[in-house]
């Protein structure tokens, strides 16, 4: 039963234990907008990954994901190798389902919060699932099988926190089962956990603290915090000691993901979180226009006052100052929430794949506000609430596809380019000889401009090393073999003297050695 929006009361922010027809509904509307954002997913594309990874799941790839603690995405991906199907070819099947578990996650953060059933929540989950930094992960197809396996586990983990008052030990013991088995797929889900943490404290907080809430739906949110936090603590306990077993009995060698900054490093690193932060949610970036950004910074300022002036009525209602003022520590804490579970270590790649929990952040603090808003100015009609977050949600699923777009556009650049230089070599008399092939460094994008290149996002395959042969082989069906040793040093001491890509003499056959001098020296 959808309450009035004058109201506070704790039908609105308590949470079913089985999914309720509204709930449904919610998770039928999220789906819809995922596949307007991101129905892109479905239709063969590649990132530069996905070249590398289409030639097969090798030992070395097996133990590359070994090294980032990610056993059992080494194994799933292992177990389809072995059916004769590569990873990123799958994208049909598991793209629809990745979107489906994306709505779904949604749906069940919104729940652990009590607030599947609050004004607004389909606006707010809304907000939620087209936030374009959701869209990056999928353009590498060959996440798409641990993405869902992680995707699904972090759902049990949260549905099984929040049902942990019935049957605790079995519920808590599922929790954490699905939690461990999520860090060996992609430890960066742990940042969904510690948004819906800290909501759920401040949904409690606000609503539980409001002169008419039921003093029981404090309690209710503190035993899901209680839950969730422990099962995320043990679970990252078991999984540091893992990767330190392991590690001492010489089977993989930890990457620089995992090595903290030392600490000399944190100003500097102090200094970049306040950058991101500027750049998530003001400054222009591919993923977000600046004037799309001040509309955002706009919603949540707004969101932010209602929310203060709601907090001072609490406090001076039921005379509880300290107790409502936790809400300030708890609101900053969504900074560190914001960069996430990179915010500690060595490597600082902030790209919109580790980020996408800023959206979850937009979403439900706006969900926050929307009911006292309401009630605030309670003669406005209902729909003028929704505007802004409506064309904010519009222009997001535009940027979506716009991602997909350009990786369609990139992808047929690269196959046209490719074969422009086979048909080179194919003219060649040696042509019949070339079994091996050097390319140079190609730049990483191309004079034509593309809208959403960020970072390793919709960048040329030609740059990176692991991705050229791979890309060679894709657009031409040429099986090359990459140069090796002193074919390699062949390749870069011809290329030093050699005029670039597109000049005749940027193509040459020596032996069995075909040579391509793209645009950067060696």
């Amino acid at each position: 039963m959808v309450e009035s929006p004058c109201s506070m009361k704790t039908s609105g922010i308590e949470i079913s234990n089985r999914m309720a027809p509204g709930h449904l509904r919610l998770l039928l509307i999220f789906v819809g907008v995922a596949l307007l954002a991101r129905g892109g997913v479905l239709s063969r594309g590649f990132a530069i990954d996905d070249y590398f990874y289409g030639q097969g799941f090798t030992n070395g790839e097996f133990a590359s994901f070994l090294t980032q603690g990610r056993f059992l995405l080494a194994v799933i991906d292992r177990v389809i190798n072995s059916l004769g199907v590569n990873i990123n070819d799958i994208y049909v099947s598991l793209g629809f389902s990745a979107l489906l578990l994306q709505a779904g996650l949604v749906l069940s953060i919104l729940r652990f919060v009590g607030a599947a059933d609050r004004p607004g929540a389909a606006i707010a989950g809304s907000l939620m699932v087209a936030h374009p930094y959701f869209a990056e992960i999928l353009t590498f197809r060959m996440v798409l099988p641990g993405y869902c396996v992680g995707t699904l586990l972090a759902i049990i983990t949260l549905e099984s926190a929040a049902r942990a008052g019935e049957k605790k030990t079995r519920n808590l013991l599922i929790s954490l089962a699905a939690t461990v088995g999520m860090l060996f797929v992609y430890q960066g889900f742990l940042n969904y956990f510690s948004v819906a943490l800290i909501f759920c404290f401040l949904f409690s907080e606000i609503s539980g603290n409001a002169p008419e809430a039921n003093a029981g739906v404090g309690s209710d949110h503190r035993r899901r915090i209680i839950n969730l936090l422990l099962v995320c603590i043990v679970s990252v306990l078991v999984f540091l000691v893992v990767l330190s077993v392991f590690k001492r009995l010489g089977v993989i060698e930890i990457t620089s993901r995992a090595k903290f900054i030392e600490l000399k490093e944190v100003p500097e690193r102090i200094s970049k979180i306040f950058d991101l932060i500027a750049t998530i949610y003001w400054r222009e970036e591919p993923l977000g226009a600046h004037w799309l950004k001040v509309l955002l910074a706009a919603m949540l300022v707004v969101a932010g006052l209602a929310l203060s002036i709601e907090v001072l009525r609490n406090a001076r209602a039921k005379g509880q100052w300290p107790g409502n003022l936790a809400v300030l520590p708890a609101v900053l804490l969504l900074v560190p929430a914001t960069v996430g579970v990179i915010l500690p270590f060595k490597d600082w790649w902030p790209m919109p794949r580790v980020l996408s929990q800023a959206g979850l952040i937009i979403g439900l603090f706006f969900l926050l506000a929307y009911p006292i808003l309401r009630r605030m100015f309670a003669k406005i009609p209902g729909g003028a609430f929704a505007l802004l977050p409506a064309i904010l949600i519009t222009f997001f699923v535009f940027k979506n596809n716009q991602v997909f777009a350009d990786q369609q556009r990139l992808n047929s650049w690269e196959k046209m380019k490719i074969n422009r230089i086979i048909a080179r070599l194919e003219q060649m008399s040696d042509f019949s000889k070339v079994e091996y092939i050097f390319l140079s460094k190609g730049e990483w994008k191309y004079p034509a401009k593309l809208n959403s290149i960020h970072g390793d996002m919709n960048v040329s395959a030609l740059t990176p090393e692991y991705s050229r042969v791979p890309l060679l082989i894709e657009a031409s069906g040429y099986a090359f073999k990459p140069a090796t040793g002193t074919q390699i040093a062949f390749g870069e001491g011809y290329c030093k003297s050699a005029p670039a890509w597109p000049s005749e003499q940027s193509v040459s056959i020596v032996g069995s050695l075909a040579i391509v001098c793209l645009e950067l020296s060696p």
